[in-house]
Order: C-alpha cells, then sequence, then structure tokens
C-alpha cells in the first residue's frame, strides 16, 4: 500500500475529474490524503479519502483576492502564483508527518512546481482541462517590462521561488506545469495540439462515474420527448435574463426544455414558464445528458461539455470565463457545437440555434464520434493503470 497526496483547490471542475480517480485508487489499496477546501469535505470522504482542509488562511486569502490588472492572461498567471504562495505554508504545515510516496496535484491549484522540489517524490499532474503545449501569448508578451501585471506576477514567482528555494526559469514553466506523468481528462482527438505531446501525458477521456447523482427529477415528463437541455453550471448562474431568453424563444416549439438555473436564480422572478419547460434549481446532468438530451445549451465549462460529449450530445456554448473560450473554439472547429456570445446573444439567435442543430446531423456525427473517442480512452479506470504503473513499475 502506498501513501498518495493529493493536492486540490476549491473549484468544482477542478474536483469533480478527480473523484474517481480517488475512489479507485483506494479500491486497488492505495491509501489517500486529499487536502482541498473544506466546502468539499463531505465528496472527498465518500470516496474514502483522508480529507486535509486547506484551512481558513487559504479561505481568506480566496476571499479577499484581487488581480493588479484585469489582463485575462495575467491575472490568470498572477493568481495562479499567488494562489501556491498562500497555500504551499498551510499544505507543508499539514503533511509534514506524513511520508508520501508520491503526489498528485491539480494543473492550476496544486502548486507543482514547487512540490517537485519540495516533496522529494514522483509527482504527477491532473490536467482539469486541455493540456497546453505552449503559451496563449507571443514571446514577446512574457518579457519583463512589457505589461505592469506581468511585472507583479515576475516579482512573486520571484519571491516564492527565494522561499522555498525553488528554481523556475519562467513563466511558460509555471503555467504549462508539466508533472512527471500528466493525466489528461480527454482524449487527443479533442484536446488541440494532441500529436504535439511525449510520452509522459496520458490521455484517458473523461472521469465520469455513473450513478453517483442523487437529485430528485420527473423523468416521466420527459419520457419519449426531445429534450433541450440548458444549465450555465455551478458558478457563474445570475443570468435571470439570459433564462428569460430561452423561455421566450423556445416557449412555443414542440420539444421539452429542461432549464437548471442553479441557486443565485429566483425562478419565481422569471415570469410564467410555458408547459413545455421544467425549470429547476439543479439538475441530474449526467442521466438527462445521456437518456435525453438531443441538444445541451451551455456555458463550455470543459466538464459539462465533455459530459456531453461523452454521451454523442451536440452543443451550443456561451463561453464567459477562463479555457470555456478554448473549449467553445475546439467545438466549433470540430462540427460538435456552435459558439454564441452572451453579451450579443438574443432570443432569435438562441432559437436559430436549436433549430439548427436539430435539422442537420452533421452535429450529433461530430459529437458521437468524439464521444467514441472518450470512450476508448478508458476514462478513470484507465488513468489508475497509468498512475500505478508509472509509480510501481
Amino acid at each position: 500500500m502506498s501513501k498518495v497526496l493529493f493536492v486540490n483547490g476549491n473549484l468544482y471542475g477542478h474536483l469533480n475529474p478527480t473523484l474517481p480517480v480517488v475512489a479507485e485508487l483506494i479500491k486497488r489499496g492505495e491509501e489517500v490524503w486529499y487536502f482541498c477546501s473544506k466546502l468539499f469535505e463531505d465528496k472527498i470522504g465518500a470516496t474514502g479519502a483522508h480529507f486535509i482542509d486547506s484551512g481558513e488562511n487559504l479561505e481568506k486569502f480566496l476571499a479577499n483576492y484581487k488581480p493588479t490588472g484585469n489582463h485575462p492572461f495575467y491575472a490568470l498567471l498572477e493568481y495562479i502564483i499567488k494562489y501556491d504562495c498562500a497555500m504551499l505554508p498551510e499544505l507543508i504545515d499539514k503533511v509534514k508527518k506524513i511520508q508520501f510516496d508520491y503526489v498528485i496535484y491539480d494543473s492550476i491549484l496544486g502548486a507543482g512546481c514547487f512540490l517537485k522540489a519540495i516533496m522529494k517524490v514522483p509527482i504527477i499532474c491532473s490536467n482539469s482541462s486541455f493540456a497546453m503545449s505552449k503559451l496563449p501569448v507571443p514571446d514577446r508578451m512574457m518579457q519583463p517590462g512589457f505589461h505592469p501585471q506581468l511585472d507583479e506576477f515576475y516579482e512573486a514567482l520571484q519571491s516564492a521561488c527565494r522561499e522555498w528555494n525553488v528554481k523556475i526559469s519562467s513563466g511558460y514553466e509555471l503555467f504549462i506545469n508539466k508533472g512527471d506523468m500528466n493525466l489528461v481528462y480527454t482524449s487527443k482527438e479533442f484536446n488541440s495540439e494532441g500529436e504535439y505531446f511525449d510520452d509522459s501525458y496520458k490521455f484517458v477521456g473523461p472521469s465520469i462515474k455513473e450513478g453517483n447523482e442523487i437529485v430528485e427529477f420527473p423523468f416521466e415528463k420527459i419520457e419519449g420527448e426531445k429534450v433541450v437541455y440548458i444549465s450555465l453550471g455551478t458558478i457563474n448562474t445570475d443570468f435571470n435574463n439570459f433564462y428569460k431568453m430561452c423561455i421566450t424563444a423556445l416557449g412555443d416549439l414542440n420539444f421539452k426544455v429542461v432549464m437548471s438555473v442553479g441557486k443565485k436564480c429566483d425562478i419565481n422572478l422569471l415570469g410564467e414558464i410555458p408547459d413545455n419547460f421544467i425549470v429547476c434549481n439543479f439538475a441530474p446532468q449526467l442521466e438527462i445528458l445521456k437518456n435525453k438530451t438531443s441538444v445541451f445549451i451551455s456555458h463550455g465549462g470543459f466538464n459539462s461539455v465533455s459530459e456531453a460529449l461523452y454521451y454523442g450530445v451536440p452543443i451550443i456554448t456561451i463561453p464567459m470565463v477562463n479555457d470555456q473560450y478554448m473549449v467553445a473554439k475546439r467545438l466549433v472547429n470540430i462540427g460538435a457545437g456552435i459558439a454564441l456570445q452572451m453579451n450579443e446573444i438574443s432570443e432569435f439567435e438562441i432559437k436559430e440555434s436549436v433549430l439548427k442543430i436539430l435539422s442537420d446531423s452533421k452535429y450529433k456525427d461530430a459529437s458521437e464520434r468524439i464521444g467514441k473517442s472518450f470512450h476508448l480512452a478508458g476514462g478513470y479506470e484507465k488513468a489508475v493503470d497509468y498512475i500505478l504503473e508509472f509509480v510501481k513499475g
């Protein structure tokens, strides 16, 4: 039995793919400690892992953190390094009495570049989005002095390197965050530039374990119906105007619409709900995608899109932050979806996009093609095969 440290942050999209992996590691005899936000203590405990609370100091950092500028990529770099600086003292203090055999860390929220030097054991990177072989900006935009927010990042990086006696040569190294082995929860076919990665990258497909959702839902109301499913995920869901547009656009059509609006939306403020709509705060997404859905309208979150493609469902994406724009672009490129913009969206666009996907089989065909590549990749069981082969030879 090996002792395993898993390091992650406070975002559902980063945590959820890891839970089936952790449960499978434990099933095969590994002993796992999971360092993460208390928000996920019950989910982690349900896998059989030992939960390590990342602590109040890190929660305070997250609550009070503000970037020094608004450049999208520099803001991400700045967040990663300052999160690492806040997280590492808490992590090292709480695990100092345990000798781990290997570490698995999140690609963004796991401080992997520092853990390589600090822990002195094999480390595995868990990629919660696309694996990337290059930065999303040209080299000239990574030169010191190019932008004040970039300089803020470099200053924080140099300070952290001095503190932990670690040498990190570039922003590229921190952002790409390559481990001794790298798990990627998609297929090479869906990961852009998939052919450019070395053998340390293991494309295992979505980490999906069916049967874990416990959400009441009136499935009898959509039995035998064509279904459009709408969900903007779990974080940025406060878009009442968008939900009202969906009601106006789709309320007179001859199919069922399931609209999951999250906890930030008061359903009573949406006005009259058409008979063909089921509006709820939460829905059992996997079951709806698996059994019923013809079109998925989504924020373009990596996990949500992966779940839809896993079941061959074409997608209309409305990206708003971070890698959602990359996901939307990739969907359009492979022909499995349509991308819209939230700040320009209209009832007409929503209706026309849904009807276009329903009437043109090429979107369904492309989604099923990628879904097949996901199934062949092996999922969380294959991920654990790779982990154990790597650490035990």
